[in-house]
């Protein structure tokens, strides 16, 4: 079953006919329960496409539908807001309140979900990203990855079916894109939430089921890491910089190692590597 469909969807920032294209005639499916990384240089559309999965942006042209709930339908809008989350690069920006369990109720507040409900959530919520001991703490004194884990909480209190990542380990220290990173793998496996990944990080990217590449407003390839990171070449020429075990397989073969250079994951490396030792 699709949980998301952008079809033939064009987004301009200006309304004059000639206005430069963000997105230009993309078409994309994704499944319900996949874990889809987003990858592109600064400028090629990713966080436009992101804003438009829940309504934030509308298409100039095109159309996009959450499970089946057309973006620009006011009379669905609210469902589909209910049903996509988004998690921003920066969480001070999402920091609503100065205790934890008061933030992450915020969401559920405004849906006018019952109190005892909400309270359920909150906990459930917390718990799910390893914070519920400090739901009575104060947020703005903790570290960038114990707030980004907050602010997915906050999200989840809203029971979403997806959730969007737009570029939400950016700000993070290497600790804390991993923590963010393990969250986000426990929702996809555990909880079932379709996951749309938005990176810089190409390690990141690796960790995804499928890997969809933009580039200036149009998808360049999709398919799954080992099948996109396998084209060097292409990559290069959209300014996107090749996972390190890509890098490593490479520099190895141009020394005269007898390797594969399509190989992009460190297991996969390492079995090849142990029968010429």
């Amino acid at each position: 079953m699709a949980a998301i469909e952008v079809k033939q969807v064009v987004f301009s920032y200006g309304s004059e006919p000639d206005a430069p294209k963000a997105l230009d005639g993309v078409d994309l499916s994704i499944e319900e329960g996949s874990f889809v990384a987003l990858v592109g240089h600064n400028g090629s559309g990713k966080s436009t496409l992101a804003k438009l999965l829940n309504g934030l942006l509308l298409p100039t042209r095109g159309k996009v539908e959450i499970y089946g709930d057309d973006t620009a339908d006011d009379a669905k809008i609210y469902r589909v807001r209910s049903n996509v989350g988004m998690v921003f690069q920066n969480p001070d920006n999402q920091m609503i309140a100065s205790i934890v369990e008061d933030d992450i109720a915020f969401g559920p507040e405004n849906l006018g979900i019952e109190r005892e409900e909400i309270v359920r959530r909150v906990e459930w919520a917390l718990d799910k990203v390893g914070m519920l001991e400090h739901r009575k703490g104060t947020p703005f004194k903790m570290s960038g990855g114990q707030k980004q884990r907050l602010a997915i909480a906050g999200v989840l209190a809203i029971k979403p079916r997806v959730i969007v990542f737009d570029e939400s380990t950016a700000m993070l220290d290497p600790r804390g894109r991993a923590e963010v990173m393990q969250v986000a793998h426990e929702l996809n496996r555990n909880e079932k939430i379709t996951v749309i990944h938005i990176t810089h990080y190409m390690d990141e990217a690796l960790q995804a089921d499928r890997v969809v590449v933009l580039d200036r407003g149009k998808i360049l390839c999709d398919g799954t890491p080992h099948e996109v990171f396998a084209q060097a070449e292409l990559l290069r020429e959209a300014g996107l910089a090749l996972p390190a075990v890509r890098q490593l397989a490479q520099c190895l073969a141009d020394a005269g190692v007898p390797i594969r250079t399509d190989i992009v994951d460190e297991q996969e490396l390492i079995e090849a590597l142990c029968p010429l030792l």
